[in-house]
């Protein structure tokens, strides 16, 4: 019996789980948004929210905490630690966004395409965006239709010449006789 055992086992040894979704909450970080399988995604979404809400204590022992959560500091490349890149995204990007709010700082959007090899339902994790962010995608829609009726505008006047010119061209081509090549099969 599983009593008091929470969390998707996702069909992995511990260490494994453990180190699957400590790269996936880096790669959120990294990136803003990943596409994972749905229980993937709602594994590391504890993960995920867990690192924003120690990034808002802003003292030294969540940032440790933080460390310890996504890994070791160490990587193959001299002078290149994504831990501490992550770290700062985090704590100039993500915890200033999220300050006013108490939870929930992930959304999943399920994907209809399945994966490809074992029709596993997809989703994208991202963080939601900030209120910032929210108003800018607001203003750019009315611009953008704006933009596209000058187009419009614009473009009838070309559309109607050269409309007239096609039909001038079927006109013109009606009154010249046709030469119709004749081809011969040949005989065997």
């Amino acid at each position: 019996m599983r009593h008091a055992k929470a969390g998707d086992k996702l069909g992995v040894l511990p260490s494994h789980r453990v180190a699957l979704l400590r790269n996936l909450t880096l790669a959120l970080i990294e990136h803003g948004k990943i596409k994972t399988t749905t229980r993937r995604a709602k594994a590391m979404r504890w993960y995920a929210e867990h690192v924003v809400t120690l990034a808002k204590r802003g003292d030294l022992a969540s940032r440790r905490q933080i460390v310890k959560l996504l890994g070791s500091t160490e990587t193959g490349k001299p002078g290149h630690n994504r831990i501490r890149l992550a770290l700062d995204k985090v704590y100039s990007d993500l915890a200033p966004r999220f300050k006013n709010r108490q939870g929930g700082y992930t959304q999943i959007f399920r994907l209809a395409q399945p994966r490809v090899g074992d029709a596993a339902p997809m989703c994208l994790i991202q963080y939601i965006p900030g209120p910032e962010e929210a108003k800018t995608k607001t203003t750019k829609a009315p611009e953008k239709k704006a933009k596209k009726a000058e187009k419009v505008v614009e473009d009838k006047p070309v559309k109607k010449e050269a409309k007239a010119a096609k039909t001038a061209k079927v006109e013109a081509a009606s009154d010249k006789p046709a030469d119709k090549k004749v081809t011969k099969k040949k005989d065997k």
